[in-house]
């Protein structure tokens, strides 16, 4: 009976793995078809400023997240909902998209991409 119990549990989350997975590649190929639209291209185009500074927005972002939701910040985690969390994401998106547009329109790369690139070649004779 109990052995029973932790296969059905094992088979359920390797299911659930499975099904997650197979819906992040629906929604990858989805955006892959639509950015051959012209029309939809132009509108997620600055997305490319964004992807050229990843590393600065993934680090930006998990302090922007600290702060807003973590005790030492603001601590609004048991105030803000799943639809608050969503809008401030998005709003902390566009900010970034912003950012990205402004940084790299005067810089050939991030602030943490660049220290990123010192440190690669450090030694090196580049």
């Amino acid at each position: 009976m109990k052995n029973e119990g932790i296969v059905q549990q094992t088979v359920g989350t390797a299911f659930d793995m499975w099904q997650k997975l197979a819906f992040t590649l629906v929604l990858i190929a989805s955006f892959v078809i639509m950015y051959q639209n012209k029309s939809f291209n132009k509108k997620v185009n600055d997305l490319l400023f964004y992807g050229k500074m990843n590393l600065t927005n993934y680090i930006t972002q998990s302090i922007f997240g600290a702060i807003i939701y973590f005790p030492f910040g603001l601590y609004l985690a048991p105030y803000c909902g799943y639809t608050i969390s969503l809008l401030l994401g998005i709003f902390t998106l566009f900010l970034q998209i912003l950012f990205c547009k402004w940084w790299l329109g005067k810089h050939k790369q991030g602030p943490l991409e660049h220290i990123w690139h010192k440190w690669t070649w450090i030694g090196s004779d580049k």
